[in-house]
Order: structure tokens, then C-alpha cells, then sequence
């Protein structure tokens, strides 16, 4: 299947990514910070036989897993098995790091659930949509440190007994039990926004209160707007989060595709390239 080099990705490709990668919110100063911040961002690229990019992959840290956000394929290597080819490494890279997993949003419906499949992703759950609401502007703190990754959760006080409206995707089962009192997802800085793994509040109506938990650590990253998932069926939501004006991110339904490592265990397609 080799396409080309597979490598991770350096400040010295910043020009390059940015010629074949279109993504909102995503600009040089950006990019720079993703491709120094070696724990919290993985860029990985194919290079072509004349030395240039032929595909690029981005993922980030999300709890213990690495979350795959997006393949970008140049016009000249489309149908040349390049994305497929970079999930593999990725993957392989994630395993041979100590992740517990990797995982994709995935729309059932379209080429990218093809490429999940392929990566032994398995989507489980009910269908969701992504949405996202701006945070208020407020004072924002010179410098705050960011916190270890056991540490990157959001906590909602008081709704540890309360089944949430949509669990943590990402929780491991020692996550899973009472976290004195408080429900807990888990959060990643993606450019403008704040992603958290779930929603821990019971219902939309606990939108509000979320979001005022969120704000001063959304604002601490630089972030102006969070993101959550939300059941796509649930009509009386997504009415009540048109009213609040928040934006539906996914085009169609999604899942959340997860691969969880076995220690010790060989992946298929490890060793093709």
C-alpha cells in the first residue's frame, strides 16, 4: 500500500500543511502551537516521491485517547490509498505510545465510515450531533498552566447520581465510578474550541450551568466556544439550542468511533508500510 514517507510533522512543514489543510479557526500561530506542543497534538504526513506532501493527519490528546480530527489529501494523491495509509500510522503511533485507544467522529453514512472500519473503529451509542455555543468574553487570566492530562476534565458539582444526557466517550472503567459528587467529562483545546467528550448535565436545560463551569478554564486556553454532543433525536433540544443560538457542527449524525488497545496485541495493517 506504501504511498510515500510517513512522518510526524515539524514547525519546518507549517508552509506545506497549511497549502493542502482548510480548516476553520486554523492559522499559522495556531499551527506553530500544534506542532510544538509534542504531548497534546499529533501531525503526521505522507510525502510524496518529489519531497513535497502528498496527505496530512491531525489528532489530538483526548483522557487517554488520541482523537483523529481530520485527513487532507492533495488533488494529485486522491484515490492513492493516502488517507488510509496515514490512519494506519497514526494508529500504530497511538498504540506504540501508550494510548489507550484511538478514536473518530464518524457519519455512518459517508466515505470516512469506510476508512473506520478500516481502522478497526467501532461505533456504539445512540446517533449525535455536534453543537457548539460561544463564552462569554470575561477577564482573562495573563497565564494559567494547563493541567496534566489525568487532570483535563470538566466537572458539573452535584450530578455524580444524575445519569447524564450523554456519557463520557472517552472514560476509562476506573473514571466510571463516584467522583465526589460531580459529574466529569473530558476536555481537548481544538484551535477555537473547547471539546468535551460528553454531556454531563440530564437535560439541555443544564446547558446554561455547564457553560458557566466551562467558561473560566475555556477562557484560560483562549478558547470561545465549547462544544458537546447532543442526542440527534431529541427534537425538544435541538429547538431549545436554536433559541440560544448554538451552531450545529456535524452535517449529518455521528458517532463516536473507538479503538481500545489489548496490550500486546499486533493491528491489523501494522507492517504494510
Amino acid at each position: 500500500m506504501t504511498t510515500g514517507r510517513v512522518r510526524r510533522l515539524t514547525p519546518a512543514d507549517a508552509d506545506e500543511i497549511l497549502r493542502i489543510v482548510t480548516l476553520e479557526g486554523l492559522d499559522a500561530t495556531v499551527l506553530t502551537r500544534e506542532l510544538t506542543v509534542d504531548d497534546d497534538y499529533l501531525w503526521m504526513g505522507l510525502t510524496s516521491p518529489t519531497g513535497g506532501l502528498s496527505a496530512v493527519h491531525r489528532s489530538m490528546r483526548w483522557g487517554s485517547h488520541l482523537l483523529l480530527k481530520g485527513v487532507f489529501v492533495d488533488e494529485s494523491a486522491r484515490g492513492s490509498g493516502a488517507a488510509l495509509e496515514l490512519g494506519f500510522a497514526i494508529r500504530d503511533h497511538a498504540r506504540d505510545s501508550g494510548y489507550a485507544g484511538v478514536a473518530a467522529w464518524v457519519e455512518p453514512h459517508k466515505p470516512e465510515a469506510g476508512l473506520a472500519r478500516m481502522l478497526r473503529l467501532r461505533t456504539s451509542g445512540p446517533l449525535l450531533h455536534r453543537f457548539e455555543v460561544a463564552v462569554q468574553d470575561g477577564d482573562r487570566p495573563a497565564h494559567v498552566p494547563v493541567p496534566g492530562h489525568p487532570g483535563r476534565v470538566l466537572e458539573l458539582p452535584g450530578r455524580a447520581t444524575q445519569t447524564p444526557l450523554v456519557a463520557d466517550a472517552v472514560a476509562d472503567d476506573d473514571e466510571r465510578g463516584p467522583t465526589q459528587g460531580a459529574a466529569r467529562v473530558h476536555w481537548v483545546l481544538d484551535r477555537h474550541r473547547l471539546v468535551l467528550s460528553g454531556f454531563p448535565g440530564q437535560s439541555v436545560a443544564d446547558l446554561g450551568e455547564l457553560v458557566s463551569a466551562a467558561a473560566p478554564l475555556a477562557r484560560a486556553q483562549g478558547a470561545r466556544f465549547l462544544e458537546f454532543p447532543m442526542p440527534a433525536a431529541d427534537l425538544s433540544a435541538a429547538l431549545r439550542l436554536a433559541a440560544v443560538k448554538a451552531r450545529r457542527l456535524s452535517r449529518t449524525p455521528v458517532r463516536l468511533g473507538i479503538l481500545r488497545f489489548v496490550p500486546g496485541a499486533v493491528t491489523e495493517g501494522a507492517g504494510r508500510r
